[in-house]
């Protein structure tokens, strides 16, 4: 290892430190130099790096600690996202609460959207969703009290449901289009500022032909196709935007169908 390289990492681990006390800005000197490490650096690092001593709590539970205290979020997002940090994250706290379950509930209540990308982060790094993950978000629906708190809710239980990194990101990029069945499915417009379902059916014809036969299932299949047209009957917009889908329909992508079919069994 060259010189300079441990002093980076020597000046990172002071830094770290004084980063879990006051973690309120987005950065500090030398955070950079831990996704710059090679194996044996890496290695240097994590020999060196007592997060236990830090945080006051076993290692096996930094991540659990941290999440307790949401001024920590900086801190516990940078751990998370930093794949060099050896980190655990699969062990419950005292109280039966897991790592998800945290996070989950800093990004229900605290309103923080960067956490959904925290989650993102925990799959990376091989979390499992667990029983206690399922019953929370089952208990969590009970304490829905707007049209945001469903949306949030909607893209935690994707996460259970999905128990996967790759799939759950692609579920986020795709969250638009995962609304429109989710609309379709309840009858009534979700996270999009459209009075009716045919505004929702309008612009996804337009904007998400990738992924336009299956929300045109959905439509079949919650048995709003008849409403729809109803409300197309006089300017007739919708019909006229579904002749073109079908003329010059895209390639389907196929990954998102999958994600669909696992949210949405009963679109197989």
């Amino acid at each position: 290892m060259d010189q300079w390289k441990r002093q980076s990492i020597e000046n990172f681990l002071i830094e770290i430190e004084n980063y879990y006390l006051d973690c309120s800005a987005d950065y500090f000197q030398n955070m950079g130099i831990v996704d710059k490490v090679n194996i044996e650096e890496a290695k240097y690092l994590n020999e060196k790096l007592d997060l236990s001593r830090i945080v006051g709590v076993n290692s096996k539970l930094i991540l659990n600690e941290t999440l307790k205290d949401k001024s920590k979020n900086k801190f516990s997002y940078f751990l998370l996202k930093s794949k060099n940090i050896n980190l655990e994250v699969n062990y419950l706290d005292e109280t039966k609460k897991t790592v998800f379950i945290r996070l989950a509930e800093n990004y229900f209540y605290e309103k923080n959207n960067f956490l959904i990308y925290s989650i993102n982060e925990l799959f990376k790094r091989d979390y499992k969703i667990k029983e206690e993950d399922i019953i929370f978000i089952n208990e969590l629906y009970k304490k829905i009290n707007s049209q945001s708190d469903f949306e949030k809710w909607s893209l935690l239980r994707f996460a259970v449901k999905l128990n996967n990194s790759e799939k759950f990101e692609k579920a986020y990029q795709k969250s638009r289009e995962l609304f429109v069945i989710l609309s379709l499915k309840f009858d009534k417009p979700i996270h999009f500022n459209f009075p009716n379902l045919l505004g929702i059916l309008n612009n996804a014809i337009q904007h998400y032909r990738e992924n336009g036969d299956i929300i045109l299932k959905a439509m079949n299949v919650y048995d709003r196709t008849s409403k729809i047209q109803e409300l197309d009957y006089r300017k007739g917009n919708l019909k006229k935007k579904l002749k073109e889908y079908h003329e010059n329909k895209p390639i389907q992508d196929k990954d998102f169908l999958e994600i669909v079919e696992i949210l949405f069994p009963e679109l197989k």
